[in-house]
C-alpha cells in the first residue's frame, strides 16, 4: 500500500508545526534569559556604587543592606552567620556571611553558589607605595560574583528549582595580607558551622564565582576544581557549548586559593569559576569600565543551564 498525497501533506506539516514549537519555545526560553544582561549589570552598578568594602567598613554594611532587600524580595529565607576575626594585637573585625535560601521542589541535599561581597583594604599589587596603602573598589573582584548572585536570586524565585539552592556571600575573602592565611575568612567560618551539622544537611556541591567579569573574560579549569570536582566542571562546560558561550576553556590553567578551599577539605565537590588573567587584579583600577554586561551574562546562562542538570 502507498500513502496518499493527502496523507504525506499531513505528516508534514504535523512536522513543520512541531519543530517550529520547538524553535518557538527556545527562543522563549532565551529571550526570559535574555533579560537578565541588563538586571546583572544594575547590580554591578549598585555594588560599586558603595565604593571599596573592606570588612568591617561603613560601605559593606551599606551593600548588606542591599543583599538583604533582594533576598527578602526574592528568596524564601534570608540567613546570616555573624562572627568576628582579629589579629594578635589588632582590632577585631564584625563580619557577616549573608544566605539566601530557596527550597526546591525535592528534599535532595542543596546546591550552594557563592561570591565574596568584600573587597581588598589595600591595593598591594600597585607598583608604587602611595597606591598600595588605598582599599580597591573591586568591580570585578568581589563585585562581579555578587551582581551574578543577585541575579541568580531574581531566576530562582520565579523558577523554583527541583534541588533547593543556598546563595551565599561571603564576607571576608580578601582581607589578609598577601602570603598569609588570613584569607577566605566567611567560607572557612561557613565550612566550619557544617562540622556542627549531621552530613544529610551539607551542600551536594558547592560553585563559587568570582572575577567573571571582565571584558576580555576567559574562565579556564581552575586546577583544585578539576582535581575535586572534574564532574561538576564537565557539565559546566557542556552548558557552555550548548549555549554556544566561548568564555570558558576546558585546559586546566591557574592554581587558586578561593572560597572552594574550605569545602574542598571536607570532602565537599567545589570548584571556582575565575578569569584569573586580570590585569587589574588587587589594584586601584579594578572598576566598572574593566567588567561588562556580555561577560556577567555568559557566566549567568552557562551557570542557569548547568544548575538544572545538577
Amino acid at each position: 500500500m502507498r500513502p496518499s498525497f493527502f496523507s504525506k501533506t499531513f505528516r508534514l506539516l504535523v512536522l513543520v508545526v512541531f519543530l517550529l514549537f520547538i524553535t518557538l519555545q527556545g527562543t522563549a526560553v532565551s529571550q526570559d534569559l535574555k533579560g537578565y544582561q541588563q538586571t546583572l549589570w544594575k547590580h554591578l552598578e549598585a555594588v560599586v556604587a558603595v565604593g571599596p568594602r573592606p570588612p568591617g567598613s561603613p560601605a559593606l554594611e551599606k551593600l548588606r543592606g542591599y543583599i538583604r532587600s533582594i533576598g527578602k524580595k526574592y528568596a524564601d529565607e534570608v540567613r546570616e552567620q555573624k562572627f568576628t576575626f582579629g589579629k594578635r594585637g589588632g582590632p577585631v573585625v564584625a563580619m557577616v556571611n549573608i544566605e539566601l535560601v530557596f527550597h526546591g521542589k525535592t528534599s535532595k541535599a542543596p546546591l550552594l553558589l557563592g561570591a565574596h561581597y568584600d573587597t581588598r583594604p589595600f591595593a598591594d599589587e600597585e607598583k608604587d607605595a602611595y597606591s598600595k596603602k588605598f582599599p580597591i573598589v573591586g568591580a570585578n573582584d568581589g563585585g562581579s560574583g555578587t551582581a551574578v548572585l543577585l541575579a541568580l536570586a531574581q531566576y530562582l524565585h520565579s523558577h523554583k528549582p527541583d534541588r533547593p539552592v543556598r546563595l551565599v556571600f561571603f564576607d571576608g575573602e580578601d582581607y589578609g595580607v598577601k602570603y598569609s592565611s588570613n584569607y577566605f575568612l566567611g567560607s572557612k567560618h561557613y565550612a566550619a558551622q557544617l562540622k556542627k551539622k549531621k552530613r544529610n544537611e551539607w551542600p551536594y556541591c558547592v560553585l563559587i564565582i568570582d572575577m567573571v567579569g571582565d571584558k576580555d573574560l576567559n574562565i579556564a579549569r581552575e586546577t583544585y576544581s578539576a582535581e575535586n570536582a572534574s564532574w561538576l566542571l564537565d557539565l559546566i562546560a557542556k552548558s557552555a557549548k550548548k549555549l554556544k558561550v566561548s568564555q570558558f576553556e576546558n585546559p586546566p590553567k591557574h592554581t587558586v586559593r578561593d572560597d572552594h578551599l574550605p569545602f574542598v577539605k571536607l570532602g565537599i565537590p567545589a570548584a571556582v569559576l575565575i578569569d584569573f588573567d586580570y590585569p587589574y587584579w588587587h589594584t586601584l583600577q579594578d572598576t566598572l569600565d574593566k567588567c561588562s554586561p556580555e561577560s556577567l551574562f555568559a557566566v549567568f546562562s552557562v551557570v542557569v543551564d548547568a544548575m538544572g542538570k545538577i
